[in-house]
């Protein structure tokens, strides 16, 4: 047989589905032909099979993801910045939530003289009701004494306790300067008490 005839037996050769007499045939023709043998073995190797993706349209689905997670990010930026600037308005106008989440009472000493005598001085959150004690009744608390800025002169402060016990001695504030009282416990009620020069003082607890 010639090598045309050999090369067309031999897809049926190598799958298997050729007479004995055909198999005698073709092996008998490559062990003396070289190249219908070399061609044999380029027919025994697998076929890759090159598949041409349409990148763009790859790509389609990763784009309206990302358009989808952008806008989720805006969206999320948003309204986190409108929930931010609600809450604040909300803390700054609605006195009980100001209070609330920054505690703070007012006193207004009227010293008429110089006597050296101690007078109790009682706060106010709104400058309405007033109260002759302070209770650090929440976590917000600072507890701090501050001399209010525009006060004239320093003063002398010292705190009792419900029985009248002076649990914290005397102690000079200067205008816009505070002091730390952090031994006082909190829910407990304290007493404050005042010296000063003649004038009208304002103090801060928060």
């Amino acid at each position: 047989m010639n090598c045309n005839i050999i090369k067309d037996l031999l897809p049926s050769y190598i799958d298997g589905i050729c007479s004995e007499e055909t198999v005698a045939a073709v092996e008998k023709h490559i062990e003396h032909c070289q190249g219908c043998k070399d061609t044999m073995q380029i027919m025994k190797q697998p076929t890759v099979q090159i598949v041409e993706t349409n990148v763009e349209a790859a790509k389609e689905p990763f784009k309206r993801i990302n358009k989808k997670r952008r806008f989720q990010v805006i969206t999320a930026i948003v309204l986190s910045f409108m929930i931010c600037i609600i809450g604040y308005q909300v803390v700054q106008n609605v006195g009980n939530v100001h209070q609330l989440f920054f505690p703070k009472v007012v006193a207004i000493a009227e010293i008429t003289d110089d006597m050296e005598d101690w007078q109790s001085i009682s706060f106010s959150s709104d400058l309405i009701n007033h109260q002759d004690y302070v209770i650090y009744d929440s976590f917000f608390w600072k507890k701090e004494i501050i001399n209010e800025v525009n006060n004239e002169s320093d003063v002398l402060l010292r705190v009792k306790d419900e029985k009248g016990n002076v649990i914290i001695d005397e102690f000079p504030i200067s205008p816009g300067e505070s002091v730390k009282l952090d031994s006082l416990n909190s829910k407990e009620k304290y007493f404050f008490e005042i010296k000063a020069p003649q004038g009208r003082f304002t103090i801060n607890a928060v």
